[in-house]
């Protein structure tokens, strides 16, 4: 995340599109996302005193690959289900654990059902979507960094809370046959998690806490095959 965190979008955190197919019933796609992670989170809590301006954490944007199954009741209705390979976002110290670069990396699967709407063609071929739906965001492999161990004082074990949100997407469909198509989304989310560090300390487990509101956009592009 460039001024940034998950999260997590995909999302994500994450939607991503269907191909318009008005004579099919039935569509798949595959292509790429960029998962542009917005996250804001307060510093985090417990353990020793931390100095101003706190422990903070930003995590990084990430690419993967999307992909999915519309299904199409009317020409002007469909129910998708977006899924994608979780992507892993590395997660960098800010404020006082700034010094300590990268502190710990979190992968994450979006999977995210919506409900579209196809405007039709205002161009030849082209045609506009939008759509509404609910965001179920897993997280795992939360891993500490050496340097993340070393802000923390000791081993740490992280964790992060699943989370479930509202989804939102929009984006254009060209159909390059009757069958194959173009579509290309931007999608956001609402994917909030609260996290756990625990840390292996010699005076004992220490554990601090936050929660990150991750705010993420995904931007897809995508090859679609309507049957």
């Amino acid at each position: 995340m460039k001024n940034s965190v998950f999260k997590l979008a995909i999302g994500l955190g994450l939607g991503l599109a269907a191909s318009v197919a008005s004579a099919q019933t039935h569509s798949v796609y595959l292509g790429g996302a960029y998962l542009d992670v917005r996250a804001q989170a307060p510093a985090l809590a417990g353990g020793h005193a931390v100095p101003a301006p706190g422990a903070l954490l930003e995590v990084g944007d990430a690419s993967t690959t999307g992909f999915g199954y519309v299904y199409h009741a009317t020409p002007q209705w469909s129910v998708e289900v977006a899924l994608g390979i979780p992507p892993r976002h590395k997660v960098y110290g800010r404020g006082f654990l700034e010094p300590f670069g990268q502190i710990s990396s979190v992968k994450q699967l979006p999977p995210t059902v919506f409900v579209n709407y196809h405007f039709g063609d205002i161009l030849p071929r082209l045609s506009p979507l939008v759509g509404l739906g609910l965001n179920y965001t897993k997280f795992s492999g939360a891993r500490s960094t050496a340097s993340g161990d070393a802000a923390s004082g000791g081993p740490t074990k992280i964790t992060l809370d699943d989370s479930w949100g509202l989804a939102a997407h929009a984006g254009l469909s060209f159909m390059i046959d009757k069958n194959w198509s173009l579509v290309g989304t931007v999608a956001m989310a609402k994917v909030k998690s609260d996290m756990k560090a625990v840390t292996n300390t010699r005076e004992g487990d220490v554990t601090r806490t936050t929660t990150i509101d991750f705010r993420p956009i995904a931007y897809t592009l995508s090859l679609g095959y309507s049957f």
